[in-house]
């Protein structure tokens, strides 16, 4: 029978960082064929920022980069699944880089309307996407996806 090794806290800590970014994964693959995953997924993207939260010094700039990129993948698969509606494209404002969302790649239109409290400045206020939630506070470090 084999003997099951104690893992010290930064192991554990790290095995529940992955565990976390597992489920979100699966919740990806899963969404690539059904609308139905839109709770799972919901469930996984707030535990890994509620995980994020505890422990922020424990997350390598790899697991932030890869959680990112699978909620990026999780938004527009979701949007896949959704009837398609036509939407009027907004104009770039001074300070953008991009005329779509960073993340998932929705193009900037009508339904980018919601502004982030959050990480807005006077200087420059961020839109909030419509379909990834994604906005300047994962720039930030405020939250992780």
């Amino acid at each position: 029978m084999p003997t099951l090794m104690k893992l010290s806290p930064a192991e554990a800590l790290d095995l529940q960082i992955d565990t976390a970014i597992e489920r979100l994964r699966v919740a990806v693959v899963k969404a690539r064929s059904s609308p139905g995953v839109a709770d799972e997924a919901a469930q996984a993207v707030a535990g890994l920022n509620a995980l994020y939260a505890q422990h922020k010094t424990a997350f390598t700039a790899e697991h932030i980069r890869f959680a990112n990129v699978l909620r990026g993948y999780l938004a527009e698969r979701l949007e896949a699944h959704r009837p398609k509606g036509a939407h009027t494209k907004k104009a770039k404002r001074k300070g953008d880089k991009l005329d779509h969302c960073w993340r998932c790649r929705t193009p900037v239109d009508e339904r980018f309307e919601a502004e982030c409290p959050t990480c807005s400045e006077k200087a420059y206020k961020w839109r909030v996407c419509p379909v990834c939630a994604g906005c300047g506070c994962q720039r930030a470090g405020t939250v992780l996806v």
